[in-house]
């Protein structure tokens, strides 16, 4: 074996250490070299790696968490609107009930989105949460569009059917034509002025202060208004369908024959014109060719259908 002879010198000394080394040593050397070289290549290609799989990583977690919160707020957004749905249909209900009409059937609403799922879908689904979660929020949303667009359905004919019967309410008496108190009811009595016994009152009289308001209890035609020797200053109101209003004793009024008049609307005023103790007004109510009891259709409180 070859020895190669190396002299060490200590500094600010004079002394020295003379090695014998193997000569393969030294041979080697450029080997050596090259492998720290890679070696060192390589520790930096790892370094930036690591760095670069982190940035990505913190990317994708960060894209994850906005994805649940976007989910999570689309979640809330059909759970909220499933609630309100639900009450927008008892509410459906309520109506149909007040109408006597068929109450809709809740199990129709809840439709399921049915349809093929091929296996490559039921794979993907499977094998990751988020599509899966993306999966069932789109057929929730599906469902309640569904829902939704048959409560409009329902909600559009009852509103036509609702319309109707509130077209035809409003030549129905239902409000106080006044205010005040009933000095006489619907019925036989005593006649206050000729003292006639059992004499048929065909209406209620309503007693409050002269020029107090009085009101048409519902649409319609006028067809009299004018002076009568027993009612005084009065008006009757054609409401159709065999409906019609009577209003006697008034100071005065102030609509004429063939005029078309709203329900609340001004006809005149309390007073005691025409055969009467003092300041009131007479109402009556006929149904045909018959009066009946005006106090049937006056609604509690006084407040009209519409």
């Amino acid at each position: 074996m070859k020895f190669v002879k190396a002299n060490i010198h200590y500094q600010n000394s004079s002394k020295s250490l003379t090695l014998h080394l193997p000569e393969f040593l030294f041979r080697g050397y450029g080997f050596i070299r090259a492998f720290v070289v890679v070696g060192l290549v390589l520790l930096v290609v790892q370094l930036g790696a690591t760095i670069g799989y982190d940035l990505v990583m913190k990317h994708v977690i960060k894209g994850r968490m906005d994805l649940n919160k976007q989910m999570a707020q689309i979640e809330n957004s059909i759970d909220y609107l499933n609630q309100t749905s639900s009450v927008f249909f008892k509410d459906e209900q309520r109506i149909h009930s007040k109408f006597a009409l068929t109450p809709p059937n809740e199990a129709e609403r809840e439709l399921g989105t049915g349809g093929y799922i091929g296996p490559d879908s039921l794979l993907l689904r499977g094998s990751s949460p988020v599509f899966e979660r993306m999966a069932l929020l789109r057929e929730n949303a599906e469902r309640l569009q569904n829902k939704i667009e048959l409560n409009n359905k329902s909600f559009l004919a009852l509103s036509e059917y609702v319309g109707q019967q509130q077209s035809r309410w409003r030549y129905i008496p239902s409000i106080a034509p006044t205010r005040g108190h009933v000095g006489s009811g619907f019925g036989p009595r005593i006649h206050p002025v000729t003292g006639e016994v059992g004499k048929m009152h065909q209406g209620v009289d309503l007693s409050n202060d002269r020029w107090t308001p009085i009101y048409a209890t519902a649409d319609g035609i006028v067809e009299l208004a004018q002076f009568s020797s027993s009612f005084g200053n009065y008006v009757a109101i054609n409401h159709g369908n065999g409906l019609k209003t009577r209003y006697g004793h008034m100071q005065m009024f102030i609509v004429k024959p063939g005029q078309f008049i709203r329900r609340y609307q001004t006809i005149g005023y309390m007073g005691s014109t025409g055969r009467s103790t003092g300041p009131h007004l007479h109402y009556e109510v006929w149904v045909g060719d018959h009066p009946v009891n005006p106090v049937a259709y006056i609604l509690p409180g006084d407040y009209s259908v519409d």
